[in-house]
């Protein structure tokens, strides 16, 4: 956005701000009812949006009275909204520690028959058996696992189960019954489960011994358990069952990429002990994960970029940065591409990508391939302007245009803050709108803000060879950023209160008030205290020409393609020249779609 702008925008804000407010209630009944009925009706809904929105809050203002019981509530409120976002920016970096913070109640399984086939039977499990079929009568029976892992069956004796899987024990069951009775058929099913104790140490929260469903995995032992501490490994997860090998568990194969088949169930008796994390790296910018990572001996850069989800976009790939501590202090070292498979990392080394802005942009008009082209961080508008083949020979690159979504978002808020204040300074000073002392101009600034449409364009130097010798015109772009060249115009355009609105032939002898002349002259509304120029490049000066100032020399030059625009008069209003602090800056955003549509 050009400096005009800069200017205008801060001037409005200022003058806008200092304006006399009257404090009194307002109402409908003050209000000149010509200027209201003259209000486009979108305009008219908010003023009366803003009368209702100042009675509520004098009646709320009105009613309110102090209260020590409410102050101490809003303390506490304001204390638990703390201390919540204090526990929230302390999260840990680790990646996975986060998941024990979820609610046990929602985490942990409920004490009912809800299992998968590789449940572990035990003592306390309570199976259903039903027999159907064969010589005797159908029966049912609930048969509880005794403590020494056996269950008995009727007419065929005791059973081992402890230790097998349900599908195991089923099969074992019905092997029984067939070898037993003929054309007998068992269904087996668990009735209730068991509660199983468990010992968690090593590097968790609160280590004890906790009491769990039978059905509970180790996950959810250590939810339980408080999670992992900051120290605590990921990686190596122990648990110790009598009679059997150690069972060491890798969480990462479940907390990256959803694996649990691996993830064993737990029995009664069982001890879980969680090793201290040894090797911590962290994955900074440019991985789409990051966080510290916990990776074993033999894992390298690789590893580390699959564990985060990969680099993102915006980073290089060829190329990461390594930050080692070492000898007391931290140094740096670039790894190659190449290197990832085999570059082994050590315990506190952390990674960063470079970042590669990666872009697109549209080039239309007059270049000779016109198009989408995508960019690099490295890119800059030369760049561009070169790779869609260069200029025609009768492209005018002095009125090329860029539009910058950034811009819009500016130039959006800006239209809306002083659409906004226009309307609040009008329902506070109601005699504003009288139509003897400026309603008419008001009702018209109003109308046109509120229909505003920004482009978003921004000042931008076009001539290739400026551009190659000056780095600081050659601007790097912002992804969808849009280029229009133009063909050389042969006219000058002139819009806002003359007679005729439109172009004229450009002649370089005459002055603006010629050009003016040649498009009918000056209408009755006409405001010949500022005349706005917008050159081509969409620098914009402003022009008086009332009284003794038409015979002073004014720094401005009308080129090829120019837009000339006289604004409305809009008369003073309370002793404050509104039309001088408002109107100019709704004139220069005017001013760029008169200026867009005439160079398209």
């Amino acid at each position: 956005m050009n400096n005009n702008f800069t200017k205008m925008y801060l001037l409005t804000f200022f003058i806008i701000m200092t304006l006399n407010v009257n404090s009194q209630a307002i109402n409908l009944n003050d209000f000149d009812e010509d200027f209201v009925s003259s209000l486009p009706e979108s305009v008219q809904d908010d003023i009366f949006s803003e009368i209702e929105n100042g009675v509520e809050d004098d009646e709320a203002n009105f009613k309110k009275r102090p209260s020590s019981k409410l102050s101490k509530l809003e303390t506490v409120k304001k204390w638990e909204n703390f201390i919540k976002k204090e526990s929230l920016a302390g999260a840990s970096e680790r990646y996975g520690l986060r998941m024990f913070s979820t609610m046990q109640s929602s985490f942990m399984p409920l004490n009912e028959p809800n299992f998968g086939n590789n449940y572990i039977v035990d003592y306390g499990d309570k199976l259903s058996i039903q027999l159907v079929g064969g010589s005797s009568k159908q029966s049912s029976n609930k048969i509880e696992v005794m403590r020494d892992g056996s269950i008995t069956l009727n007419e065929i004796g005791k059973v081992q189960v402890a230790g097998l899987n349900f599908e195991q024990a089923t099969k074992l069951i019905q092997q029984q019954y067939e070898n037993s009775f003929i054309g007998v058929e068992v269904m087996v099913s668990l009735a209730e489960i068991r509660d199983i104790n468990v010992l968690i140490t090593g590097n968790v929260e609160f280590p004890g011994i906790y009491t769990l469903s039978g059905n509970s995995n180790i996950l959810q032992a250590l939810n339980i358990s408080g999670g992992i501490s900051e120290i605590g490994s990921l990686r190596n997860v122990t648990i110790k069952r009598d009679g059997m090998e150690p069972i060491v568990v890798d969480l990462y194969k479940a907390l990256l990429f959803g694996d649990i088949k691996n993830i064993p169930f737990l029995m009664s008796g069982d001890s879980i002990y969680v090793e201290a994390a040894k090797n911590l790296v962290r994955a900074g910018y440019g991985f789409n994960n990051t966080a510290i990572f916990e990776l074993k001996d033999n894992e390298t850069i690789a590893d580390l970029i699959r564990y985060s989800g990969g680099l993102n976009t915006e980073s290089n790939n060829g190329m990461l940065k390594l930050i080692r501590f070492e000898s007391n202090s931290f140094n740096s070292y670039e790894v190659n591409q190449s290197q990832f498979n085999d570059f082994q990392l050590d315990n506190l080394d952390s990674i960063y990508a470079y970042k590669e802005k990666v872009g697109t942009v549209t080039i239309t008009g007059d270049v000779k391939h016109p198009g989408k082209y995508s960019f690099s961080s490295t890119d800059r508008l030369l760049d561009i302007i070169q790779r869609s083949g260069g200029y025609n020979d009768s492209a005018y690159s002095f009125g090329a245009s860029l539009y910058r979504d950034s811009s819009i978002k500016l130039e959006e808020m800006f239209a809306k803050k002083t659409y906004q204040d226009l309307i609040t300074f009008i329902v506070s000073n109601p005699s504003s709108s009288s139509s003897g002392s400026g309603g008419e101009g008001l009702a018209f600034l109003l109308s046109e803000l509120k229909n505003f449409e920004p482009l978003g364009r921004v000042i931008a130097e076009f001539d290739e060879n400026i551009l190659s010798d000056n780095l600081q015109d050659n601007i790097f772009l912002a992804d969808g950023d849009r280029i229009h060249i133009p063909s050389y115009p042969s006219n000058v355009f002139i819009f806002g209160e003359v007679g005729n609105p439109g172009s004229v032939l450009f002649k370089d002898d005459i002055n603006i008030i010629d050009y003016i002349k040649k498009s009918g002259g000056f209408t009755k509304f006409s405001s010949k205290d500022s005349i706005f120029i917008v050159s081509p490049n969409g620098e914009t000066s402003k022009v008086q020409i009332q009284g003794l100032r038409k015979y002073i020399d004014q720094d401005y030059e009308i080129y090829p393609g120019s837009v000339i625009y006289v604004p409305r008069h809009i008369a003073k209003i309370q002793g404050v020249s509104f039309y001088a602090t408002v109107a100019p800056i709704f004139s220069s955003l005017a001013l760029s779609i008169a200026s867009l549509n005439s160079l398209k």
